[in-house]
């Protein structure tokens, strides 16, 4: 274990990464944390300051961490640059020490501590000792935190055997050794977090150490990936661990006590680990090759035809769910953070484009095979459709998909079916008679979702086309629309029991008014959606994620808001306009 967590120490980022996880440790090591990293302000040298006791026998210090990653070599100690680890020394003496300490810790001892994940090249290791030799004093102590150190740490305070049992630390070693077969890594990874979790008559206190322990063992999973080039592990495993420790930690929220404050922490810790492993899968595998003809198509290497669209149709849905995710960063950006403003705006542009890019260049995208795609479907039509420069897009996706589909029932050939089994799906159809045909399609939620949008957008083709595929090929179908209910809230995170409610015979035949009128109405009244402690507290694309990961149909209410708040958008322009 300690040579899995030292290899891990020593492939991290300095900024983001071992300067975040070095706080987490010093709390759970029983220090108090007083300075942790932060941006646009200058620390005078120190990323992470705690005071405490390292033992009981010890006594209380002021300990000064200045952090770097890897191995410290020569360019690393002094090179001239403002950064390395010399001048921050001076700067820690200099200024930090004099002015920058609580005025309670001013009488205590202090320790300057040189970390980093790696250790100290002979090349430089005399300059460092001498130097540190020469300006030691009674008050003022240096200590090297490397990585043998800190995987030690590690080990003792999070991981150790009576907080990290051995079937815990079995399922981290064999997810790591499985990185090349995903989704065993994912199985064995998934294990491991429901584990860690699991709230059952635990005290707040291990709550948090078990939600800091998935933390580091997420982190440890994705740098392997990282090191490895194969993120699919770790894209899968962020996502299921954010959700469950989302769970986890809801005993947290509206609490005020350092519990809590440090659990509330650690999820938000997890959450931006998720968005930055979504974020480097999608820019470093996906864009670069949305805008070539047939290229991601291609590189899936398929056995046959199914294997592509399956992988297209979740790379969309991944792709939407990473823009959405920007979304959302880009709604809490204040407007006084310019920069951060553009970075996400420019974000979600990026993300939109390349859905669009990855339809037109992978045109397996016109047609899916299962039903559930209805999910990916809807994760981009709903990113695409909160800038109304994309609807004429939309439609004519909706439109190509309509008419592919109502061909593919006209020749009895790959219409989407509620076949789970990969087998069976490679198979189908198996023939074309109608008792089959109606075996295979006993209930839809894509049609549904064609339908609001188009409706809802004004699209009057692809609403005709869905209106007389029911008519034509489905009056057996029924087609369905999936809302969160009462227990929803107790069972959506981690998923362990079915939850939710259907509205029924959607009245798609009907006239596109009624269609809208009757999906308002119903989102009106089964509206436990708004309940989510996700939504509650601002986090909706946590919802959208869960409905990604556990293939639950996203809720009709994200495209229902869309169109009311449009509605009062073009009704508040239109009284504006009236008055001047």
């Amino acid at each position: 274990m300690k040579l899995v967590i030292r290899q891990y120490l020593a492939s991290l980022k300095e900024r983001g990464e071992l300067d975040a996880l070095l706080p987490d440790l010093l709390s759970q090591m029983g220090l108090e944390v007083f300075l942790k990293p932060g941006v646009g302000s200058r620390q005078f040298g120190v990323d992470v300051a705690a005071f405490g006791k390292l033992t009981s026998e010890s006594e209380s210090t002021v300990y000064l961490f200045s952090v770097k990653s890897g191995d410290l070599d020569r360019k690393d100690w002094d090179s001239g640059n403002p950064q390395d680890l010399r001048p921050s020394i001076n700067e820690i003496i200099d200024v930090f020490i004099p002015t920058r300490i609580p005025a309670e810790y001013k009488d205590k001892p202090v320790e300057i501590c040189l970390c980093f994940g790696g250790e100290v090249k002979e090349e430089v290791r005399s300059n460092v000792s001498m130097f540190l030799r020469k300006i030691k004093t009674d008050d003022l102590r240096f200590s090297e935190w490397n990585g043998d150190r800190l995987a030690d740490l590690v080990e003792q305070h999070m991981l150790r055997e009576e907080l990290l049992p051995n079937n815990c630390r079995g399922l981290l070693r064999k997810s790591l050794a499985m990185i090349d077969e995903p989704e065993v890594s994912f199985k064995h990874f998934s294990q491991l977090a429901i584990n860690l979790t699991c709230t059952d008559e635990k005290k707040p206190k291990d709550i948090l150490t078990g939600i800091r322990q998935l933390y580091l063992c997420l982190w440890i999973l994705y740098s392997w990936c990282r090191d490895e080039d194969n993120l699919e592990s770790a894209f899968l495993s962020a996502e299921f661990t954010m959700l469950n420790a989302w769970e986890a930690a809801k005993f947290a929220f509206d609490k005020k006590n350092n519990v809590a404050i440090f659990t509330l922490t650690t999820l938000n810790s997890i959450i931006k680990l998720n968005l930055q492993v979504s974020n480097q899968y999608i820019d470093e595998k996906i864009i670069p090759h949305c805008n070539n003809l047939y290229a991601i198509s291609h590189a899936v290497k398929p056995s046959c035809a199914t294997d592509v669209n399956l992988k297209l149709f979740d790379v969309l849905g991944r792709l939407a769910l990473t823009g959405c995710w920007s979304y959302w960063y880009l709604g809490q950006v204040s407007d006084d953070n310019v920069d951060a403003g553009r970075f996400f705006s420019e974000a979600v542009t990026k993300y939109q484009d390349n859905i669009k890019q990855l339809i037109v260049n992978n045109p397996i995208l016109f047609t899916p095979y299962k039903d559930e795609q209805a999910i990916d479907l809807v994760l981009a039509l709903w990113f695409l459709s909160i800038d109304h420069k994309h609807w004429r897009d939309i439609n004519s996706w909706l439109s190509n998909m309509s008419r592919e589909i109502y061909q593919m029932f006209s020749i009895s050939d790959k219409y989407p079916t509620t076949i789970r089994s990969y087998a069976e799906l490679i198979e189908h159809p198996v023939d074309k008679t109608e008792d089959y045909k109606k075996s295979v399609t006993k209930g839809s939620i894509l049609y549904p979702y064609i339908s609001a949008f188009s409706a809802f957008m004004g699209f009057p083709e692809p609403y005709e086309i869905v209106k007389n595929i029911k008519k034509e090929f489905l009056s057996h179908c029924n087609f369905q629309v999936y809302f969160l209910d009462e227990s929803s809230e107790e069972h959506f995170y981690r998923f362990d029991k079915m939850h939710g409610a259907t509205l029924s015979h959607v009245c798609v035949t009907e006239a596109p008014d009624e269609l809208i009128q009757q999906l308002v109405s119903e989102c009106d009244q089964s509206n436990k959606v708004y309940d989510m402690t996700a939504f509650k507290y601002s986090f909706w694309p946590i919802i959208l994620t869960g409905c990604r990961h556990y293939r639950l149909p996203v809720p009709m209410h994200f495209i229902v808001d869309i169109f009311k708040q449009r509605k009062e958008h073009e009704s508040a322009s239109y009284k504006e306009a009236e008055e001047s």
